[in-house]
């Protein structure tokens, strides 16, 4: 099983309208790492853009078994060696490709994509 289909941020409480500018890919931090937040009255939600060496991870900032942001106080999400992206409440990796839990309490189980398209050096929400 692989997984999950990427969250289109329509369907979420606290979103942008499809089409949104999320970032631009040459002013990520040279860590990679941004958290964005949006709200809508009461609701909340938090994603983060991860630049990684093929690419572009957008996710759901809501770790699998904990329920909590990956990142605690920053907009850094990768462990200290650069390869996995780092839930800060307890420790579990996630491959930044896919979102897989590769190491931790939720092995197996995945971050929740969010859908997004890159067009001229932008990331928009899809």
């Amino acid at each position: 099983m692989g997984a999950p289909d990427p969250i289109d941020l329509s369907d979420l409480e606290a979103t942008p309208p499809t089409g949104t500018l999320l970032a631009i890919l040459g002013e990520l931090p040279e860590h990679g790492g941004k958290e964005i937040i949006f709200t809508e009255g009461r609701f909340r939600t938090s994603i983060f853009i991860q630049k990684t060496e093929g690419g572009v991870g957008v996710f759901l900032n809501f770790c699998p078994h904990a329920g909590t942001p990956l990142n605690m106080f920053n907009e850094k999400f990768m462990d200290l060696r650069g390869k996995y992206l780092l839930c800060r409440t307890h420790g579990a990796m996630f491959d930044p490709k896919d979102g897989k839990c590769v190491r931790g309490p939720c092995k197996g189980k995945y971050l929740r994509a969010i859908a997004h398209t890159i067009k001229d050096g932008a990331i928009y929400s899809a």
